[in-house]
């Protein structure tokens, strides 16, 4: 594990604590434990930070409309993360997981949850407190920033008093260099980075500078980016599932070679939705099934095998394929692969969602007493042969890149067609 010191603007440095592969094949093995944790033991109303469908929007927008906002930062919250703090809802085996050199150290996947868990003392004895006080006053938490946002003036010098000690006593520190207080009266209040009102949210002035700048130098990638933070979208919930359907993933991909994608964003495009059929069968959307369609098997391959299939890097255009989701016959055995577990697939086939609506399956790859059990639930569930559509030239819903590798087509064909942006891409006809 290697630990970088990288410089701050007020001349300190930040640690950074950066795991090898193997290392992080592991942290990242239990972030989807770690985080059904928090979902049970933070509190949703106060908990902003690396939370499922929480972000910086959801934190500011609990603040809208109040006349007054005191704001803390937590000093080196990381770092003073320590075992002590999380014990009660971790393992003897996670927390020698977690902790490096004593604390959860930024730059490890784990460390967000279990700050997250390791504040829930500090969360509730906050919470409590205004509770007590019988005071109108909204806490939220975005990782190290406290805001507290209340109408009375008197509670100014208060909050600043009191909050202070309570974290204190969690075993925190506050940075007092950070601490600040806002004043409706003077203009929007600035929460985590968004500009709030009686109205509602905003992007701050500094970010419309910096999208300004970004476009005047030619900076897409930059200008993009700082658009889309000013839409200030509030997570959605398929796009939450679809991150947490993805994580760890990338090391699954590196093990294959395959061509790097945002899968989050592939998984949240696909139309036909994830379903259980019944007796072990599924349509699923999970990138493992994907990029392993005839590796997480019982045996039997495909040219989409791993181990040198002609067509093996074509499997990402199926996962970039919105219209398009695996069938999948599942045993009771599992197989794991670059730290990736999955139940073995007796048989499997690609279903694909044509311009009509029409959901229809394609060839059946797997054992022969298997497939004849995947093709019965399938049609139990009204999505039909694909044969019965050929040579109508309907398409299927969405297209990929034509940059990228192209799959074996079974029962498809492609055309590369240039769509109104002025890109290239392919779309797959029946």
């Amino acid at each position: 594990m290697k630990i970088l010191k990288i410089p701050k603007k007020n001349g300190k440095y930040r640690t950074i604590y950066a795991p090898d592969a193997e290392e992080k094949r592991a942290l990242r093995g239990i972030v989807g434990i770690l985080n059904q944790k928090c979902q049970h033991v933070c509190d949703p109303a106060a908990v902003h930070g690396f939370m499922p469908l929480k972000s910086p929007v959801t934190n500011a927008l609990a603040h809208v409309g109040r006349k007054y906002t005191v704001s803390f930062d937590l000093e080196d919250f990381f770092d003073t993360v320590t075992p002590e703090k999380a014990s009660k809802c971790l393992t003897k085996e996670q927390k020698e997981l977690v902790f490096v050199d004593g604390a959860a150290r930024q730059g490890l996947p784990t460390s967000p949850a279990v700050a997250n868990l390791a504040a829930t003392d500090m969360d509730r004895a906050i919470l409590k407190w205004i509770e007590k006080s019988g005071k109108s006053v909204v806490y939220t938490r975005y990782a190290d920033d406290l805001a507290f946002s209340f109408d009375d003036p008197e509670l100014i010098p208060v909050i600043q008093k009191k909050v202070p000690e309570i974290i204190r006593r969690s075993g925190f520190r506050v940075n007092t260099d950070k601490t600040t207080v806002q004043a409706a009266v003077a203009g929007r209040r600035i929460i985590c980075g968004v500009a709030v009102d009686d109205e509602g949210v905003h992007p701050t002035r500094e970010v419309k500078r910096r999208l300004r700048a970004a476009k005047h130098q030619g900076n897409e990638l930059e200008a993009a980016g700082l658009e889309e933070w000013c839409k200030l979208k509030v997570p959605s919930g398929k796009r939450q599932k679809a991150r947490e359907t993805t994580e760890g993933l990338d090391e699954l991909r590196k093990h294959w070679k395959l061509r790097k994608i945002d899968m989050a964003k592939a998984v949240s495009r696909k139309v036909i939705p994830e379903k259980d059929l019944g007796d072990n069968c599924y349509i699923t959307n999970d990138p493992a099934y994907f990029m392993g369609m005839s590796t997480f098997t019982t045996g039997w391959k495909s040219c989409m095998r791993m181990d040198g299939g002609e067509y093996r890097k074509g499997v990402m255009a199926w996962l970039a394929l919105p219209g398009t989701s695996v069938a999948v016959f599942l045993s009771d055995r599992t197989m794991n692969i670059a730290g990736v577990e999955r139940r073995r697939m007796r048989a499997r086939c690609l279903v694909h969602k044509l311009e009509n609506g029409q959901l229809v399956y394609d060839r059946l790859y797997g054992n022969p007493d298997d497939t004849p059990v995947l093709v019965k639930k399938l049609e139990e569930a009204g999505i039909r042969p694909i044969r019965e559509f050929a040579g109508k030239g309907i398409y299927v819903e969405g297209d990929v890149p034509a940059s990228m590798a192209m799959p074996y087509c079974d029962n498809l064909w492609e055309e590369k067609i240039n769509i109104k942006s002025g890109k290239r891409v392919v779309r797959f006809y029946v």
